[in-house]
């Protein structure tokens, strides 16, 4: 069964959009033309089935005369065509797909014609010259390659890596390169890479570079990332780059963590040696006890702050004038 539907602006009754479909397809809001796309975000739209028919073709011709109506009045805004014609809902019938290969100028005779005269790699002299190109004799280190082709197999890389390899006169392994018949450039960085690396000192020592450093010391990418984002490795070293002018002090985090978990809490006005000790006795996870502590969770079985906590500057339902139930 086949029918036509319309979308409509609810809080209007204006008729945007009409179309053709069967199944469920008139309530299917993505997949539109950007006109309507950008109508149903705007307002407030429903749909809704106008007709039902038996056939596909009885479908279409009312789709089009009905569009052709309403445009007539100022509404179907969102209608580009008149309708009368495309696929059985959301999907392609044989037919259409048929139809639509013959007549796609892109298949044409004439348009692969046209294509393949123009194609550069189908002109001898434009083919030659490329070849030319990859077979021109390649040293990388010591070694001498018959064409840049042999090189590419050995190192496992594309053309445009081997030409510039040769442009800057090495590789990525420190070998020398270039083409045979070219004269040998002299590399003048220190890096192969320089673009991508930042300076920095470590125990009075200075490295190129953040893995030079990680590789020196034994760590990790990450480990170092993290030295250099506190400005400290774990023991209180600086660790710091070339332009890093933030004045840091350091904070033992391992000791932070332990003087937070030694502190006294009240718990419903009782006191507790630390937050260790409260979540023993009381059978309550210590990550439950720290939200409580920290305001991220409430409850009132349990009024929980730290000792000698200062009052909050505006009350809130969780504090009074004798201290604050958050940690903020």
């Amino acid at each position: 069964m086949y029918y036509v539907y319309e979308w409509f602006i609810v809080d209007t009754g204006e008729i945007i959009y009409v179309g053709k479909g069967k199944g469920n397809r008139y309530k299917v809001r993505s997949q539109r033309n950007t006109f309507l796309t950008d109508m149903l975000k705007c307002h407030n739209c429903d749909s809704r089935i106008v007709k039902k028919f038996e056939t596909e073709k009885e479908a279409f011709e009312y789709e089009f005369d009905y569009i052709r109506e309403l445009k007539a009045k100022g509404e179907c805004v969102c209608n580009i065509y008149n309708g009368g014609a495309g696929g059985s809902g959301e999907f392609w019938t044989e037919e259409l797909r048929k139809d639509y290969s013959e007549k796609n100028v892109m298949k044409s005779e004439h348009q692969r014609k046209r294509m393949s005269e123009k194609n550069p790699m189908k002109n001898p002299q434009t083919a030659e010259r490329v070849n030319s190109q990859k077979r021109k004799a390649v040293i990388i280190g010591d070694r001498l390659f018959d064409s840049v082709k042999d090189a590419m197999v050995a190192y496992n890389v594309c053309y445009d890596t081997i030409a510039r390899w040769c442009k800057k006169g090495i590789n990525m392994l420190g070998q020398q390169c270039r083409f045979a018949d070219s004269e040998q450039v002299i590399f003048s960085d220190i890096r192969y890479n320089k673009g991508s690396c930042k300076g920095l000192t470590y125990k009075s020592k200075h490295y190129e570079s953040q893995t030079d450093f990680a590789k020196d010391i034994g760590i990790s990418i990450r480990t170092a990332t993290a030295w250099l984002k506190r400005g400290f490795d774990t023991k209180g070293n600086p660790c710091r780059y070339d332009d890093d002018d933030r004045e840091l002090s350091f904070v033992d985090k391992y000791v932070e963590r332990n003087r937070k978990r030694t502190k006294r809490i009240i718990v419903n006005n009782i006191s507790y040696r630390s937050c260790d000790d409260a979540s023993k006795i009381l059978g309550i996870p210590k990550s439950t006890l720290y939200s409580y502590l920290q305001g991220k969770k409430h409850n009132p079985q349990y009024i929980c702050k730290y000792d000698n906590q200062q009052p909050s500057r505006v009350n809130t339902d969780e504090s009074n004038s004798e201290g604050s139930t958050t940690n903020g």
